[in-house]
């Protein structure tokens, strides 16, 4: 695990620093004025427009400041309600909580339009689990019952992210304000409070604990200032 782990740190590292090295732009506007610091606010509209269909309701948010317009200091919230039918057979199963992510990389101006990037962030996750088992759920003769609630679960990870945006309008007037973009992630399990006899199953802002490493990918609206 830790081998992994050290590998992920350097693979990142070496690839933040070849493409600080590189140019910016890779248009011929000599003219292009690069801001030296750049607010944004940002919301994940993909977890909204999947709330209606999955058992689950997620909502996340972040704040993004871009120095030079190549360095990042990204701050993300989220709150998760988290009910997979699977846990249990003979009862329901919810982690609820929250979740904070911090980091940092580089981004690189593409045609202007666009931008590309590499981060890596750390993330902790504070949340309640609760189930309720009940041996009536399947038709057994004898009524066996079980149930815990547990509060103030936390959990840690890595993530490794690849980021790419676009300007979502072309009117020179408004063409920096308004963005949308693509985060794909790898997310590297850190640590986790263990649960006996039943171990935590599901980690707000991460997913299944037994899983040592998860792909996932959300979608945003970015508003610059």
């Amino acid at each position: 695990m830790f081998n992994r782990l050290r590998f992920l740190v350097f693979f990142i590292l070496s690839v933040v620093a070849s493409m600080a090295q590189e140019s910016g732009p890779t248009d011929t506007d000599t003219t292009r004025v690069v801001r030296a610091f750049i607010p944004s606010i940002y919301i994940d509209y993909g977890k909204l427009l999947t709330i209606p269909l999955a058992n689950e309701l997620k909502y996340e948010g972040g704040i993004e400041l871009l120095f030079n317009e190549k360095i990042p200091l990204i701050i993300e919230v989220g709150s998760a309600t988290l009910t997979p039918r699977e846990v249990y057979a003979n009862g329901d199963y919810e982690a609820k909580g929250q979740y904070l992510r911090i980091g940092t990389g580089v981004y690189n101006q593409w045609q202007l339009k666009n931008k590309f990037g590499l981060t890596m962030r750390y993330a902790v996750s504070k949340f309640d689990e609760v189930a309720r088992l009940n041996s009536e759920n399947i038709n057994i003769d004898r009524t066996l019952s079980a149930s815990y609630d547990r509060k103030d679960v936390s959990a840690s990870w890595l993530e490794l992210v690849f980021y790419t945006d676009q300007k979502l309008f072309s009117d020179t007037k408004i063409k920096d304000i308004f963005t949308i973009g693509m985060n794909l992630r790898y997310r590297y399990l850190l640590d986790y409070d263990i649960q006996t006899p039943d171990d935590v199953y599901a980690i707000p802002g991460y997913g299944r604990s037994f899983d040592e490493s998860v792909p996932a990918m959300n979608v945003f609206l970015k508003v610059s200032f």
